[in-house]
């Protein structure tokens, strides 16, 4: 992410934390919510767990990236 500065990586952070709060709504959560089984897991459960596994990363990016960047010019 060489180049980035803080002000634009404020903005993937807002474009993350809408995605995030978007796939714990209806929508998502009724595709999900079978009665279907992966590796003897429902998928309900797996949705969660990779979802939480998948925001975790994002988190852990997003603070490597933020250590990395230059200071705003206002900072």
């Amino acid at each position: 992410m060489g180049g980035w500065g803080r002000a634009r990586l404020r903005q993937w952070w807002w474009i993350a934390f809408v995605l995030g709060a978007l796939m714990i709504n209806y929508p998502f959560l009724h595709i999900f919510n079978r009665p279907t089984f992966l590796f003897g897991f429902p998928l309900l459960f797996l949705y969660f767990i990779l979802g939480w596994a998948a925001s975790v990363a994002v988190i852990a990016l997003y603070a490597w990236a933020l250590r990395r960047a230059p200071p705003d010019e206002d900072e």
